[in-house]
C-alpha cells in the first residue's frame, strides 16, 4: 500500500517569480503522487498535518522577504519536526561569483540550522524593470556596471532545468524516506 505523503510548498514573493517556482515544483510533486499544497506563506494560518515543507523565498535588498521571515518566527516549532527543504531567488546569482555571495551572504544559516533545512537552493528570478520601484532599481543599479542599457536586462533568468533538477533529487529523498 503506498502512503501519499502531503507537502506544503510555501513561498514569500513580491513580484510573483518565485511563486511560478513554487508552483512549477507543486506540479512535480503532484505528478509523482504527492498531496501538496502550494500557497503564500502571508495566507497560511496553520502548517500541522503535512510530511515535508519546501519554503522559498525572494532576496530583496540583501534579505529574504520579511512575511517569510514572520513565517518561520510563528512556526519554527512545527517546521523543525518533518523534512524541510529552502530556496531563494536571487538575480544577483547572474554575476561573477554570484551564487557564492548569495549562499554566504543571503541564507540566514542559524535560522535553517534551527528548523532543520536539508537542502538550501538559489535560483535566478526573472526582472522586468517596469514592474519594480525605484528604490528597488537603485539598488539593483549598484549591482551592475553599466554596460548594458536598462532594458536590457529585462528577462526571465530563471534556469527550468536547475529547478527540475533540484524538485527532482528532493522528490527522490522524500520517496525514500519513511516520514
Amino acid at each position: 500500500m503506498t502512503v501519499t505523503k502531503k507537502i506544503l510548498i510555501a513561498y514569500a514573493t513580491v513580484h510573483g517569480s518565485t511563486a511560478e517556482i513554487a508552483e512549477f515544483m507543486g506540479q512535480m510533486f503532484g505528478e509523482n503522487h504527492f498531496d501538496v499544497t502550494v500557497a503564500n506563506v502571508e495566507t497560511l494560518e496553520s502548517v500541522a498535518g503535512y510530511d515535508a515543507y519546501i519554503l522559498g523565498s525572494a532576496i530583496h535588498a540583501g534579505m529574504w522577504l520579511t512575511p517569510m521571515s514572520r513565517f518561520l518566527d510563528r512556526f519554527e516549532g512545527e517546521l523543525a519536526k518533518q523534512p524541510l527543504y529552502f530556496f531563494i531567488t536571487c538575480i544577483r546569482i547572474l554575476e561573477p561569483d554570484g551564487y557564492q555571495h548569495a549562499l554566504e551572504n543571503y541564507v540566514h544559516r542559524d535560522t535553517l540550522e534551527k528548523i532543520g533545512a536539508r537542502d538550501i537552493a538559489i535560483f535566478a528570478g526573472k526582472l522586468r524593470l517596469d514592474a519594480i520601484d525605484l528604490r528597488d532599481r537603485w539598488t539593483l543599479s549598484l549591482r551592475y556596471d553599466g554596460s548594458q542599457a536598462p532594458g536590457m536586462l529585462n528577462d526571465d533568468y530563471r534556469d527550468w532545468n536547475a529547478i527540475r533538477n533540484w524538485t527532482a533529487r528532493v522528490r527522490s529523498e522524500l520517496e525514500k524516506s519513511v516520514l
